[in-house]
């Protein structure tokens, strides 16, 4: 016998209850709530479908690539002292943010798609590509292609030297031929003259094929498109700097090579007044003859500008470094906000970030100043 005020008794109740309700409601029109699309299921940033595609080349050696680790932005977006900064580059589900918008092909792979974090070195790294896509895809209505030509431990001296600037002597081409030797017996002096210049080249066929095809490669598009050179973004410097000969000069020559550079793309993209925006070699937070060099390459130049990076340094990051935490049972206090050594910029997320919004912010004045064809 089921006692009255026992536990049965209660849960009897409660279900009687409910059947009540629900016998009640077929008498009668219910009305349920509808539930809202969630703000994190539309897209916020759709591919363009209308007019050309603003297209930016971004150019240099390995810190144009990226080496920052993707959990030193993961770190950046779950830490409450930074995630408002950064946390729109993930959605409620964690997932990384992507950006339809603004479309990246990138020599390294190549892999191509819709701007999110994993266009650095690696497919789990970053670079200045993240800043610079955001700052200019948030600019700009028009649909946005950013086209990544770089590699590691390349110099303007020799693998960007373009077709303008004074070419090898005799004397240097058998020097480098022996040096070459030493690692490919069967090298030649032809082979020697073509490492000169042949990133250049490289980077003016990748921008060719990748316009070329990018109807394909990009099905967003969703129609033909035309594609308008809109900007240059030089990020370059480590292996020049270090060169001992161009040090003793104060990089004089640095300085002509990669303003001639600069004006031989222009006319081989037939672009003359493109905007170029040059960013600073800010590795380790120094400042000095080099950097001089690169800014007087942008004052030599018309409708370019020079980026200021040194001030992105982190040195709280940089410091656990030289302590070698990584190394300690505190290891994760290093990983957390770098992954690599400080001519990488110290693989970190924040400083990359920061130099990409830096250059992606000067391109977009700059182009707010330069004449249109059509004035």
């Amino acid at each position: 016998m089921i006692q009255l005020g026992t536990p049965s008794f209660a849960k009897s109740r409660m279900l009687i209850g409910l059947i009540a309700f629900c016998l009640s409601c077929f008498g009668s029109q219910v009305i349920l709530a509808q539930t809202p699309d969630s703000a994190f299921d539309k897209d916020p940033w759709p591919a363009s479908k209308d007019g050309p595609v603003k297209v930016f080349i971004l150019a240099g050696q390995s810190n144009m690539q990226g080496h920052a680790s993707l959990r030193t932005l993961e770190y950046l977006i779950y830490n409450s002292e930074t995630a408002q900064e950064y946390q729109h580059w993930k959605d409620k589900d964690g997932l990384w943010t992507q950006r339809n918008d603004v479309w990246v092909w990138t020599t390294d792979g190549p892999r191509f798609g819709s701007l999110k974090p994993g266009f650095g070195a690696r497919e789990f790294k970053i670079g200045p590509e993240l800043g610079f896509g955001w700052v200019v895809g948030e600019a700009f209505d028009e649909q946005i292609l950013l086209i990544k030509t770089c590699w590691g431990g390349r110099s303007v001296r020799r693998d960007f030297l373009s077709p303008s600037s004074p070419q090898p002597d005799a004397e240097q081409l058998q020097a480098d031929l022996e040096r070459m030797r030493r690692r490919t017996p069967t090298a030649t002096l032809e082979d020697v003259q073509q490492s000169y210049g042949k990133d250049y080249r490289l980077m003016l066929e990748h921008v060719s094929d990748v316009l070329a095809n990018a109807d394909e490669l990009f099905p967003g598009a969703g129609r033909p498109r035309e594609y308008q050179l809109s900007g240059f973004v030089w990020f370059q410097g480590w292996n020049d700097m270090v060169d001992r000969e161009q040090r003793e000069e104060k990089y004089q020559q640095y300085t002509t090579r990669l303003t001639t550079m600069i004006e031989d793309l222009r006319k081989d993209l037939s672009a003359p007044n493109l905007p170029v925006v040059i960013g600073e070699l800010g590795a380790n937070g120094n400042r000095g003859d080099f950097q001089a060099a690169q800014q007087a390459a942008a004052e030599a130049l018309d409708n370019a500008v020079f980026v200021p990076t040194v001030e992105f340094w982190d040195s709280e990051t940089a410091e656990l470094a030289e302590r070698e935490v990584w190394k300690t049972s505190d290891w994760s206090e290093y990983y957390n906000v770098g992954s690599d050594r400080g001519y990488h910029y110290l693989g970190s997320a924040k400083i990359l970030t920061k130099i990409g919004q830096a250059l992606g912010t000067e391109m977009v004045e700059l182009i707010k100043q330069t004449p249109q064809p059509s004035e």
